[in-house]
C-alpha cells in the first residue's frame, strides 16, 4: 500500500473554470460554462430515455406484426406503459454503473460493454411487466429489443458527444490543460481527455522536462488519428501556461517526485492554475489500484484482480460458437484466399508458426502465407505492405485481415480465444520484461484492444497499455464489445 497526500482532491470533471483573463468577458464565459455542465447530465438522461422507447417501441411494433395472429398481443395502452418503464429503467440502470461519468474509457470499449450488459438486465428485470401484459412470453419482443436497444444507444450516445464536441469548441467552452511526462500514463490522460466531451478539457501540450521522448508531437489512441498535442521541452512557469492559455495542469510522469510536483502546485494556484497529481501509473502497477480517501489522504490499496468462476466457461462457448458459425459463413471467402494463394505465388496455402501463449506455452498458430517461400520464418513482422517479403496478393491478404481467418482453427482447438492479446514469436518473448510478461496471464486472442487502435502498425510491446488495460478488465461484456467493435472496424475498412 502506497499513500499520497493531496489537498481537496476532487475529480476533473467538477473543476471550476479559472480564465487566466479578468473582466466582464471572463465572468460570462464561466457562466456559461457552468450553465452548459448543468444542462448537459440533463441532456444525457433524456436522450437515452428517447433512444430506449423508440427502440422498444419498434420492438413491440414488430412483435405485434409477427405475431399477428396472436390474440394477446400488446395494446396501444400498454405498449405505451412498457415503453415508458423501460426507458425509465435503463436510465436508472445506465447512471447505476457509471454511464453518466464525464470520461470516457480507452477506445470507448467499455462504455459498449456497459450498453450490453445493462440492456440484459434491464429487459430481464421488465420482463415480468410484459408477461403480466400479454399474459404470455413475448420472446420475440424480448429478442428485438435486446438488438435494438443497445443499437439505439450507442448511435445515440455517438450524436450526443458529436454534439457535446461541437457545441464547446463553437462557444469557447473548454479549459486547456497541459499534460506533464511523455509516458503511456500521460498519453491515456491525453486520449481520455480528447475523447471525453463532457469533461470540456482540451489538452494542447506536453511537457516533456526529462527530454524523456523525441516526438514533435503525440497523437490520441484511437481507431484513427484525429487529435494531437504538440510536446514542448520547458519547465511548467506561469508564463509558459499563459501563453498556452492553460488553466488545469496535469502531472502524469512518474519519475516526478513529489517535491517537484510540490513546486509546480505551489508556483501555479496564484495565477488561477489547478494542478492535478496522477497517483500512480496504471501502466506500471503489478495489480488494480483502488483509492480510498482517509482524511485528507488518499491511499492506494492494490488488490489483486479477481476473474468469475464462470467467466472461463462462458468465454469458452461464445468462442467455439462465433468461431464455428465464422467458419461457415467465411468458408466460401476463405476458399477464394486459398485458390489465389496458390494461383499467384509457388508454396504452401497455410503459413505454420510457433507463438506463445497463455502461461507460455507454445502452439503452431495458422495463417494464410502472404509471404514468399524462402522468408525467414521467425523475423519481425512487416510494418508496412510495401515490405519485399510480401506477395502482391499477400498484401490484399494482410490490408483486409483475411489471412488472419485459419486462426479461427486455432481457437476451437483452445490454443487461442477470440479476444486477446495478440500472441508472439518465441524470440521476441524472450526480450520481454516483468511488465510485458503480464500479457501471457490470458489465453492470446485474434483481436484485442491494440488491434482496434491506430497503434496497431507499431510493435506491440511498445504499446503495452491496451493488453495490460484489457488483462485488469476483461469479462464475457467486454470480449463482445470488442467483438462488436472489430465488426465496425473492418467494415469501415480503417
Amino acid at each position: 500500500m502506497s499513500t499520497t497526500h493531496i489537498t481537496n482532491p476532487a475529480p476533473l470533471g467538477l473543476v471550476i473554470p479559472f480564465p487566466l483573463e479578468t473582466g466582464q468577458r471572463a465572468d460570462k464565459q464561466a457562466r456559461w460554462m457552468r450553465h452548459f455542465d448543468a444542462v448537459v447530465p440533463i441532456l444525457e438522461r433524456t436522450a437515452d430515455f428517447f433512444a430506449t422507447g423508440i427502440a422498444v417501441f419498434t420492438a413491440c411494433r414488430l412483435s405485434s406484426h409477427w405475431n399477428a395472429w396472436n390474440t394477446n398481443t400488446i395494446s396501444a395502452n400498454q405498449m405505451g406503459v412498457a415503453v415508458a418503464l423501460c426507458g425509465l429503467l435503463m436510465v436508472l440502470l445506465l447512471d447505476k454503473h457509471g454511464d453518466y461519468r464525464p470520461c470516457l474509457s480507452l477506445l470507448a470499449v467499455r462504455e459498449t460493454e456497459r450498453l450490453l450488459r445493462v440492456t440484459l438486465i434491464g429487459l430481464l428485470l421488465a420482463l415480468p411487466m410484459l408477461v403480466g401484459m400479454t399474459r404470455s412470453v413475448p420472446t420475440f419482443a424480448v429478442g428485438a429489443a435486446v438488438v435494438l436497444v443497445p443499437i439505439a444507444l450507442a448511435v445515440e450516445k455517438w450524436l450526443l458527444q458529436k454534439l457535446f464536441h461541437g457545441a464547446r469548441s463553437a462557444g469557447g467552452l473548454t479549459r486547456k490543460a497541459v499534460i506533464v511526462g511523455t509516458g503511456q500514463s500521460a498519453r491515456r490522460v491525453f486520449s481520455a481527455l480528447v475523447r471525453s466531451p463532457k469533461l470540456g478539457i482540451e489538452p494542447v501540450a506536453f511537457i516533456d522536462v526529462r527530454c524523456a521522448a523525441n516526438d514533435a508531437v503525440i497523437f490520441e489512441s484511437s481507431y484513427i488519428r484525429r487529435y494531437q498535442a504538440r510536446v514542448l521541452h520547458e519547465p511548467v512557469t506561469p508564463r509558459l501556461l499563459r501563453r498556452l492559455g492553460a488553466s488545469i495542469v496535469v502531472i502524469a510522469d512518474s519519475n516526478i517526485g513529489g517535491h517537484e510536483a510540490a513546486m509546480i502546485g505551489h508556483d501555479n494556484p496564484a495565477k488561477g492554475v489547478s494542478v492535478y497529481v496522477l497517483s500512480g501509473s496504471p501502466a506500471d502497477d503489478d495489480d488494480v489500484t483502488e483509492y480510498v480517501e482517509l482524511d485528507g489522504l488518499l491511499l492506494a490499496c492494490q488488490v489483486k484482480p479477481r476473474e468469475r468462476a464462470w467467466f472461463a466457461s462462458a468465454k469458452r462457448v461464445l468462442d467455439v460458437a462465433v468461431a464455428a458459425i465464422s467458419l461457415m459463413v467465411l468458408s466460401p471467402l476463405m476458399l477464394v484466399a486459398a485458390l489465389g494463394i496458390n494461383t499467384t505465388s509457388h508454396g504452401p496455402i497455410i503459413f505454420r508458426q510457433k507463438r506463445v501463449g497463455r502461461y507460455g506455452k507454445q502452439f503452431e498458430m495458422y495463417k494464410f502465407r502472404t509471404m514468399y517461400v524462402g522468408s525467414a520464418q521467425y523475423a519481425r513482422s512487416p510494418v508496412t505492405g510495401d515490405d519485399p517479403r510480401i506477395t502482391p496478393f499477400g498484401k490484399f491478404l494482410r490490408r483486409t485481415c483475411i489471412d488472419e481467418l485459419p486462426q479461427l482453427f486455432n481457437v476451437l482447438r483452445g490454443d487461442m480465444s477470440l479476444v486477446g492479446p495478440r500472441p508472439e514469436m518465441p524470440f521476441i518473448v524472450e526480450e520481454y520484461e516483468a511488465l510485458h510478461r503480464k500479457r501471457l496471464e490470458v489465453k492470446p486472442g485474434i483481436t484485442g484492444l491494440w488491434q482496434l487502435s491506430a497503434d496497431r502498425q507499431a510493435p506491440i510491446h511498445e504499446n503495452i497499455s491496451y493488453d495490460l488495460y484489457y488483462v485488469r478488465h476483461r469479462n464475457l461484456f467486454m470480449d463482445l464489445a470488442i467483438l462488436l467493435h472489430t465488426a465496425v472496424f473492418a467494415f469501415r475498412g480503417v
